[in-house]
């Protein structure tokens, strides 16, 4: 285990919550939205089977567990032993197996997953060697999906900047952020096709349940707007193999 790992298991097992955003109304609708997402995107079909890896408390996996497409499986996995625990006890679905494991090296043979999916977890490692790894246990014309923090977003750039920021946002000591176009380059190098990384996202968390529709109408025009939309929150990711 190197230093980094070991860093960023410290961190999560010494945090109560994975994300402080996920104790909000519309921290909850972020969640919605990227299942949302991930169904457009990918079109599970009947016995897929789903990797979640950087799954933290579950609070997505829940929403995998929920959908209605018949004889899905899914292996969500972390890291972090404590978070593993937590997201155990905090769902319990036949369809859903939870694991520790590094995602910089899987213990999953090639070509195990019809798909791979992940929320915010991509920052947190070793892009390149990741990015292999999701590569080869992804089964031929296989999907990946992956929301992750935009570095062009204000908010998001003076956290990761600002010590005092940084502290009060729980972002770990090796936790970065993403821009749009060099994390094409990187899928692409990897040896992923059809790759898309759009801006999406700019319902904040702190946004109080009563103004999330407006916030959202909002954020959805823009998303559409050249120069605007590469503020946005977060980044969406979509690739085959």
């Amino acid at each position: 285990m190197n230093d980094t790992v070991a860093s960023e298991i410290a961190h999560f097992t010494n945090l109560s919550h994975i994300w402080w955003g996920a104790k909000t109304v519309a921290g909850q609708k972020r969640y919605d939205n990227k299942l949302t997402l991930f169904q457009q995107n990918c079109n599970v079909r009947s016995g897929a089977r789903i990797l979640e890896v950087g799954c933290g408390d579950g609070e997505f996996t829940k929403r995998l567990s929920q959908m209605k497409t018949r004889n899905v499986t899914i292996t969500a996995t972390d890291i972090t032993p404590r978070v593993v625990t937590r997201a155990r006890k905090h769902i319990k679905n036949p369809k859903v197996t939870f694991q520790i494991d590094n995602l910089e090296n899987m213990r999953f043979k090639r070509r195990s997953f019809d798909i791979v999916c992940g929320i915010s977890i991509l920052h947190h490692v070793t892009l390149q060697k990741s990015l292999h790894e999701i590569y080869r246990v992804l089964k031929n014309g296989g999907k990946i999906f992956f929301t992750e923090p935009n570095l062009l977003n204000p908010n998001i750039y003076l956290g990761l900047h600002i010590p005092i920021l940084r502290r009060k946002m729980e972002f770990s000591k090796h936790e970065r952020a993403f821009i749009r176009w060099q994390l094409q380059k990187e899928l692409l190098k990897a040896g992923f096709i059809h790759v898309e990384v759009k801006n999406y996202d700019f319902l904040h968390p702190l946004i109080p349940a009563r103004y999330i529709h407006h916030a959202e109408r909002i954020g959805h025009i823009a998303e559409k707007l050249p120069l605007i939309k590469e503020i946005s929150g977060s980044l969406m990711i979509y690739a085959e193999k």
